[in-house]
């Protein structure tokens, strides 16, 4: 039995610390936060539970699916949810369809939503810019791959916004796709390699756009994900280095400097902040790291507890550039809202990409105010009232933008690496629930192969005198 350290209790590290549970191991989690979960953590508030959870489990996420089932809380049969997400466009709430496949081969039997400045601006879908697009899609149906296809590596150059828009044309990548799209990951992805997002795409049709119930929804997740695991919250990793006799952690936790040795450590974190904590990384792991753009967000929390009768029944809520100034969407959380019930729920309103750093050194008040304006002179009118609370996210996505499976292939492919310290971090996979879950059991298959390699010298540091805990069995 090994004992190995996992760094972030996210989504992607607790799935790999319960994998190295059963396999044996004695796994410990660091997690600077007083809770762990990550992004999809449960935050007591003064009004009840709020549950910011980002993303959906849909019915093609298969390896999702499997955790889901396996920790018992998927419910028997066939059971699914359709929910509906609607679109502001024209000054009018729509609520179309859940997206087909038929509408990649034939984009204008897509439900007709359109502006009238939207025939100057409109760039027309030109077939033969689609047909390697719907190719790659089509090659991703099925069971998932290690390997992407070769139909997918052709759009690795290519960003997503520029491949969907001269293949289906503007009316459709806005009214149906991009929505499409941010209801299931809630971000952005237009900046992304088009290989980063057909996959993504390619679960989001196998599953019809349907998501799956979880019994306890995501607070349950995190909870029987964390039940195995030995936890040591707040506690933030200053540094991590591999020396002969392991790898060797330094942290601080409630004011204090400690250390702690591990036969193995998975590092599940964001590029920036393992670039921070990881001082002796090789040149072909610091440049692919280095090479990812962290994006940060704002996002605003407001509890409803009036009536709402045209939010309730819905999962979210888009806006279509131009319609709602600095708005990018709107999201219910929790549990589906019944339509004609009186129970109160919270909404997540976030802000377009570029006004966040207009937005960022602002007060909460201030931000809160603005969005209430923002809404009261458009067309939809005023926000429900309700208390609120702004949440500024550092690392919303790492953006890994044009030719991300070339440097992913160069990443796991690189003859130098930093022994026994393995790598869980979403700049690795796709920027969904599925790829979180992904590269957790990814990183947990490696971590075990990595206790045969042999380690090497690291630097002269040691354990802080009188404060450290050793890992090892």
């Amino acid at each position: 039995m090994a004992s190995i350290v996992v760094v972030g209790g996210g989504l992607a590290g607790l799935v790999c610390g319960q994998r190295l549970v059963r396999a044996g191991h004695d796994v410990e989690v660091f997690e600077a936060a007083d809770k762990v979960g990550g992004r999809l953590r449960p935050i007591e508030t003064e009004h009840g539970m709020l549950e910011p959870a980002v993303g959906e489990i849909g019915w093609g996420d298969a390896n999702c699916r499997a955790l889901v089932a396996g920790l018992g809380l998927e419910p028997a049969g066939d059971a699914f949810l359709k929910r509906k997400h609607a679109l502001v466009l024209g000054g009018r709430l729509h609520r179309p369809p859940p997206l087909r496949r038929s509408e990649f081969l034939f984009p204008r039997s897509a439900p007709r939503m359109d502006r009238p400045i939207d025939a100057v601006f409109r760039k027309p879908p030109r077939w033969r810019d689609r047909k390697p697009l719907v190719r790659a899609v089509w090659d991703s149906f099925g069971s998932p791959r290690l390997d992407a296809p070769d139909s997918v590596r052709a759009l690795d150059d290519t960003q997503w916004q520029r491949a969907s828009v001269r293949a289906f044309g503007t009316r459709w990548v806005t009214t149906r796709l991009a929505p499409a799209l941010l209801a299931r990951t809630g971000v952005d992805l237009s900046a992304e390699s088009a290989s980063v997002v057909v996959p993504m795409l390619a679960r989001l049709l196998a599953g019809r756009g349907c998501s799956v119930p979880l019994q306890g929804g995501i607070v349950a997740l995190v909870e029987a994900l964390a039940d195995p695991l030995r936890l040591r919250l707040g506690t933030r990793v200053e540094t991590l280095e591999p020396t002969a006799e392991g790898v060797r952690i330094k942290y601080r936790s409630g004011g204090r400097t400690g250390g702690a040795l591990a036969d193995a450590a998975v590092i599940a974190l964001p590029p920036s902040e393992i670039l921070q904590i990881c001082p002796k990384l090789t040149p072909a792991e610091r440049g692919h790291f280095e090479s990812i753009e962290p994006r940060r967000s704002i996002v605003i929390h407001r509890r409803v507890t009036d009536s709402a009768w045209l939010l309730r029944g819905l999962a979210g809520v888009t806006f279509v550039p131009g319609e709602l100034p600095e708005m990018r969407d709107l999201r219910i959380l929790g549990p589906p809202a019944e339509p004609y019930s009186s129970d109160p729920f919270w909404i997540r309103i976030s802000l377009e990409v570029g006004a966040v750093d207009d937005y960022w050194n602002r007060s909460d008040a201030e931000i809160v105010r603005q969005v209430d304006a923002s809404f009261r002179g458009s067309s939809l009118g005023a926000l429900p009232e309700g208390p609120s609370r702004v949440e500024r996210l550092p690392e919303i996505i790492s953006v890994q933008g044009r030719g991300a499976l070339a440097r992913r292939d160069r990443f796991v492919a690189r003859t130098e690496r930093s022994p026994r310290l393995v790598f869980a971090t979403s700049a690795l996979t796709t920027p969904d629930l599925e790829g979180r879950v992904t590269i957790g059991m990814r990183a947990a298959a490696e971590a075990i192969s990595s206790l045969d390699a042999p380690l090497v010298e690291g630097g002269d540091s040691a354990d802080t005198p009188g404060d450290a805990a050793s890992l090892a069995s």
